[in-house]
């Protein structure tokens, strides 16, 4: 019998230039949830705990995140989740991303419909969508971000994707525990400071943005109320573009809701796709 809260199987699947790092837990219907741009898998281990009494969780870091590596080769985010669910012999599985993971599942939710039974965007990107804001809506210093990385000075660029994402633009940086925004600017830092190979991340064609219109399987969108301009405007246009979808605003939250509501996400996530089993 598997120890409680230990992943049943953990390894590494070699994909075209890569090493993809993944852990499964528990068993039933499949679930994948995929981590944002500022950190790794790590990033739902409350959500991996709380329900793989219920569903098979299968988690991975991304390429060059985590304990995954890239060579500077071409290839899709979405296509090695693919990958992994053929390795691991799923067929289908509902899918949940986060941020720039949110893009990722959406993605492969239009690359490979069969093999999405439902699709949940927590905070997720829209690949090819650019919200139409006016400057005072959207004050968010995005061009240090580029200058910062540029520059190589990484603790400044930790710093402010910290201010940006896990403080909520505008909010004082004493919003969220000191232990919890530590820990995700630590991750942050780690993975500017290591400096890693960069692979050569390909676009779905065409974009997301111009192909909502044919998802078919169930949508979920979560929101936090505090979170900066662009996602809350994605998240709203994710909505209104995919009929029957369905929208969860969490009040007080910004951008990494999994971690500042972990109890309330793992409810909504469960309550959702037991509406919509296999």
């Amino acid at each position: 019998m598997d120890e409680p809260g230990r992943p049943s199987a953990t390894g590494f699947l070699a994909v075209d230039g890569g090493n993809i790092y993944y852990e499964v837990e528990g068993a039933g219907e499949a679930l994948v949830l995929i981590h944002g741009w500022l950190g790794n898998l790590r990033m739902w281990d409350f959500q991996a705990q709380a329900l793989a009494g219920s569903y098979r969780v299968v988690r991975c870091d991304m390429r060059g995140f985590g304990r995954s590596t890239t060579e500077h080769v071409e290839f899709a985010y979405w296509a090695d989740v693919a990958a992994l669910l053929d390795h691991l012999g799923v067929d289908r599985a509902h899918v949940v991303g986060q941020s720039f993971g949110g893009t990722i599942a959406l993605d492969l939710a239009l690359a490979r419909p069969a093999r999405v039974a439902s699709l949940t965007s927590v905070a997720g990107g829209v690949s090819g969508y650019v919200p139409g804001l006016q400057p005072e809506e959207d004050n968010v210093p995005w061009s240090d971000l580029d200058r910062l990385w540029d520059e190589k000075k990484w603790s400044e660029l930790a710093e402010l994707e910290t201010r940006i994402w896990v403080d909520g633009w505008g909010q004082p940086n004493t919003r969220v525990s000191r232990t919890l925004r530590d820990s995700i600017k630590k991750d942050v830092l780690s993975t500017y400071q290591a400096e890693n190979e960069e692979g050569l991340p390909q676009p779905l064609e065409p974009r997301a943005a111009d192909r909502l219109g044919e998802l078919t399987v169930p949508v979920l969108v979560m929101i936090g109320t505090l979170d900066e301009a662009r996602s809350r405007a994605t998240a709203a246009h994710l909505v209104a573009s995919v009929s029957g979808s369905r929208c969860v605003e969490v009040a007080g939250v910004a951008h990494m809701i999994q971690l500042e509501a972990p109890e309330r996400v793992s409810e909504e996530l469960r309550d959702f796709i037991h509406d919509h089993p296999l």
